[in-house]
């Protein structure tokens, strides 16, 4: 990734743009599913069918919020994230909840580039990432999930949808945010036919469903596809 495009997302995490503390509830619904359900107050009901604890990357971590999640649900949590910002307050917050080697397992750097070896994770989660770089960078970070995913491994992420109140269905350009939320940052549109081009290479797609969002008062919309794929 180029320094300009770090240097808008420090200054949006200075500016405290994405300082969001609850997990999104398609990450909790993907984790329940998937990988642990959690059914009563420290009791937990294990999905997946791997030996020991699963290793679960979030790509693109920001401040934690999906982090401390993981940890709240007793998963092995590594994060990565472009911000250096973002990754001190995500270590700090994740120190307060006693998570254990926090500088090795909650690291900055490149989504592009992962720091871990091949197959090292069982799990990966990314929430509004992909779709805020550009397409051709999307493309290298999931080659890199791919690589550090074991066989069979699950991958969720979600990407914003073409259909848009200000667009139309099958858009799927790029623009520069213009807003003063996380202005000068990348916003990539997609509909399914980008969809497949960005995964299918090393993916099977186990789900894929779109989320529409509207105002009833403002008469605006937005959607987001929801999506979870298996390494192939």
């Amino acid at each position: 990734m180029n320094n300009s495009l770090k240097e808008q997302w420090e200054k949006s995490y200075k500016n405290k743009d994405n300082f969001v503390f609850y997990p999104n509830e398609e990450v909790i619904r993907f984790t329940s599913k998937y990988i642990r359900k959690r059914v009563g107050l420290n009791e937990f009901i294990d999905v997946h069918n791997y030996s020991g604890n699963p290793k679960v990357l979030d790509l693109g971590c920001g401040i934690g919020r999906h982090l401390i999640y993981g940890l709240d649900m007793n998963l092995d949590m590594y994060g990565i994230d472009l911000s250096e910002v973002a990754i001190n307050f995500a270590r700090k917050w994740a120190k307060q909840n006693k998570m254990v080697d926090v500088d090795e397992k909650i690291v900055q750097g490149d989504i592009c580039n992962l720091p871990w070896k091949d197959h090292f994770f069982n799990y990966v989660i990314t929430h509004g990432v992909l779709d805020s770089i550009r397409f051709e960078n999307a493309k290298l970070a999931v080659q890199e999930v791919a690589r550090v995913l074991i066989k069979g491994g699950l991958f969720y992420c979600d990407l914003i949808s073409g259909d848009h109140s200000s667009k139309y269905r099958e858009y799927c350009g790029e623009e520069i945010v213009t807003t003063e939320h996380e202005q000068g940052t990348v916003q990539s549109y997609f509909n399914f036919s980008k969809i497949e081009k960005l995964f299918l290479a090393f993916f099977e797609i186990v789900e894929c469903k779109q989320i529409k969002h509207e105002n009833c008062l403002a008469q605006g919309y937005h959607s987001r596809y929801h999506i979870v794929l298996k390494r192939k």
